[in-house]
């Protein structure tokens, strides 16, 4: 392991942190950990397209594409946010700008070359993010659906030349043939090799100066640094810390980023349990759980855009304890539990019992997630479904979650756990609700019965997003959709009705 330390009166030693910008070679010496690469690309190498609209990952303007080897050797590039991504997060990567796709003579990329003929732009401030995302996409498909293209642009806003041309130029981009497919693997296999060459030299990074930071590869690492570092801040994905900087300007020094531990983002299927690193992403999560729970596909293409949930961890989103945390309820309901982990020794909790109060959870000093285990559903007569709902379909905040999880033993004897967010200080079982379900099913189209059951579980505040009394209409009603699907097996979409 390098460690960087301040000694006596002799200058410190220089810690490097290096990956690649599109074409070219990066080694950034002691960066200051909450630089953000929008930063770095604009103010360090004057490579302006990359543009700021937010500093929250909201509005996509600071798109990039961001590249790394994968746990299974494979060079996978996924959009991603600069705003919120710190410069040793990026150690070992390709990133490009949208200045990296212009070929060497000047012309232009399919993507570019055909938002232009779309006339898919008009003030032109969020277009280098919009040709970013379609990039990412172009790269992965090259005959996408509609439904894939709105997808990979959920995390892109645009204020003034509407969609329409920007998802034309989209299908104009699969049409034209001025690079190759064939081309496009060689490439790929070059930076493949480049990046698997930075990352056979790499050591774990310690830096004490000028502000502190760690970059561990393994787990055995990261006991060693939290146990020295009890009031580290664990950096996954970055989409809440990233935040914290932007907009409350906190210290959250000294800072352990844990992108190089493959160990945390392993996904392991077994015969009665799926087991989840803490670094696993949600469009890693997206690419199996829906495997064995079709219902959370709808439910996890609703978290953010593209870019998020490609940054966006399980671990995170948990640890961070927010009541209305996307995973939570989900968790939950599902009865998942999890594993965490100091330089002593492990232990395992229900996630349910891991929320203590609001910004209070049950993570020791020096504690980790290392992983989740989620039940698979049994042989037995299963209902499931989980709900969000929020201002905008996509990419918003939520207001009301809810997961459903209905399951019926002998005799048709239901067993249930119904988890919601939004509702309380932290994510919660309805447990009055649940004893009503399982003691009067029969009655349970009774809207009092309902009403005053939910109204013993939860009473929740008021805030910007709903009043008290809207939150418990919303809890209701999923509950209702719920129930109608149980009985009737009707589908309710909540924009469209059933």
């Amino acid at each position: 392991m390098v460690m960087a330390k301040a000694c006596n009166n002799k200058k410190p030693p220089e810690v490097e942190i290096q990956f690649y910008l599109n074409q070219q070679f990066i080694s950034v010496s002691n960066p200051n950990p909450t630089e953000t690469l929008l930063d770095f690309l604009r103010l360090n190498r004057k490579l302006t397209g990359t543009k700021e609209g937010c500093a929250e990952g909201d509005c996509g303007a600071c798109t990039v594409l961001v590249g790394k080897i994968n746990e299974d050797g494979e060079l996978i590039y996924k959009t991603a946010n600069s705003c919120i991504i710190f410069l040793p997060s990026l150690a070992y990567c390709h990133v490009i700008s949208v200045e990296g796709l212009t070929g060497k003579s000047g012309e232009l990329h399919p993507v570019q070359e055909a938002m232009i003929e779309a006339s898919g732009a008009q003030c032109g401030f969020c277009t280098p993010g919009f040709v970013m995302s379609l990039y990412g996409l172009w790269l992965k498909e090259s005959k996408p659906s509609k439904q894939r293209i709105l997808d990979s642009l959920q995390g892109n806003l645009c204020r003034c030349t509407g969609y329409g041309p920007i998802i034309e130029a989209a299908f104009k981009a699969t049409e034209s043939g001025s690079i190759s497919r064939k081309s496009l693997a060689l490439q790929q296999k070059n930076w493949k090799n480049k990046l698997t060459k930075l990352m056979n030299r790499k050591e774990s990074i310690v830096s004490e100066i000028p502000k502190c930071f760690f970059l561990p590869k393994t787990i055995s690492e990261l006991k060693t640094i939290l146990s020295h570092n009890k009031d580290g801040t664990i950096v996954a994905g970055s989409t809440d810390i990233g935040l914290w900087v932007n907009k409350s300007f906190m210290n959250v020094k000294p800072m352990i980023f844990i992108g190089q531990i493959n160990e945390l983002k392993r996904i392991e299927t077994q015969s009665d349990k799926i087991v989840v690193g803490a670094m696993v992403s949600y469009t890693d999560l997206l690419a199996v759980l829906p495997r064995f729970f079709p219902e959370l596909k709808q439910y996890i293409n609703q978290i953010g855009g593209d870019q998020i949930r490609n940054m966006g961890t399980i671990g995170g989103n948990i640890a961070n304890g927010s009541p209305i945390g996307d995973m939570a309820p989900i968790l939950i309901a599902l009865g998942a539990k999890m594993a965490l982990v100091n330089y002593v020794g492990s232990r395992t909790i229900k996630v349910e019992s891991f929320f203590q109060s609001y910004g209070c959870q049950d993570l020791k000093p020096g504690e980790f997630i290392h992983y989740f285990e989620i039940p698979l559903k049994q042989k037995r007569d299963t209902k499931f479904r989980a709900y969000k709902v929020a201002k905008r379909r996509y990419e918003d905040i939520t207001i009301v979650s809810a997961a459903f999880n209905l399951e019926f033993l002998a005799e048709r004897q239901p067993r249930v756990r119904f988890a919601f967010g939004g509702m309380a200080e932290v994510p919660k079982r309805a447990l009055t609700l649940e004893k009503v379900f399982e003691e009067q099913a029969d009655s349970l189209d009774q809207d009092v019965i309902i009403s005053e059951a939910i109204g013993m579980d939860f009473n929740p505040l008021t805030d910007c997003r709903g009043s008290s009394e809207f939150r418990l209409k919303l809890a209701q009603n999923l509950f209702k959709k719920f129930a109608i699907y149980v009985n009737e097996g009707i589908e309710i979409d909540i924009e469209k009705g059933p």
